[in-house]
């Protein structure tokens, strides 16, 4: 494992946060909180969310065109801000 990638999953077990559950947004810069980091490219952040099989596709063109949308070139470095879950109050 890259040890950028230790580093972020290190900050979600400090933020009490599963990656698995967080929800995020993509910007072109850092919104400087704790679960803020930069990824080189798409295909760095397709790795570290272990979207690299071809089973995996659909959800990685729908990031990518997430990232297209926001004017941010997949192939250049992006910030991804990462955030608890909503969840619905009663």
């Amino acid at each position: 494992m890259k040890e950028h990638f230790k580093t972020i999953l290190e900050a979600f077990e400090n933020a009490g946060i599963e990656v698995n559950t967080a929800e995020f947004s993509i910007t072109e810069y850092s919104l400087n909180t704790d679960l803020s980091f930069k990824f080189r490219n798409i295909d760095e952040f397709l790795e570290f969310l272990h979207l690299t099989s071809p089973s995996d596709e659909k959800r990685a063109e729908t990031i990518k065109n997430i990232l297209i949308e926001e004017g941010i070139n997949p192939d250049s470095f992006f910030y991804v801000n990462f955030y608890s879950p909503k969840v619905a109050e009663l």
